[in-house]
């Protein structure tokens, strides 16, 4: 991997982590916040348990942010690259069929979900770039 795709690759995890470590730590200790995404039906849903969900999802969340920025140290392969990639698109797939399947979230959520798939885009590009470059040495 040359050294411009490893910076590349750096900054993609730094950013994916940081963004989603927001949410995570939202979720985690301020789950409130997240009605800011959600229809009344959502909002008027909630249960003490939906809070411990949140917590959980929260902390599920800051794990992975871990996860990317140790691997942002790291020289990363086309396949790692692509890993990530997968793995934001699940939020993705998952943010998609919320606001399509039940009653429960408004279209700021749209903006998350966007976010997400900023990040696939992104991982698949660099992915693509890094196997470019590994072939044509």
């Amino acid at each position: 991997m040359s050294e411009q795709s490893s910076k590349a690759s750096r900054l993609y995890l730094t950013c994916m982590a940081a963004y989603w470590f927001i949410f995570g730590l939202i979720t985690t200790f301020y789950p409130r916040l997240m009605d800011l995404f959600q229809s009344e039906e959502g909002v008027n849903s909630k249960t003490i348990f939906s809070d411990h969900v949140w917590f959980h999802g929260g902390l599920d969340i800051i794990a992975l942010c871990l996860v990317l920025f140790a691997l942002s140290k790291e020289a990363v392969t086309t396949a790692v690259l692509r890993a990530v990639a997968l793995a934001a698109l699940m939020p993705t797939i998952a943010i998609g069929y919320s606001l399509v399947a039940t009653p429960f979230w408004n279209p700021l959520f749209y903006v998350a979900g966007a976010g997400c798939f900023a990040f696939v885009v992104w991982g698949f590009m660099l992915a693509a770039k890094s196997a470019n470059s590994s072939s044509q040495k």
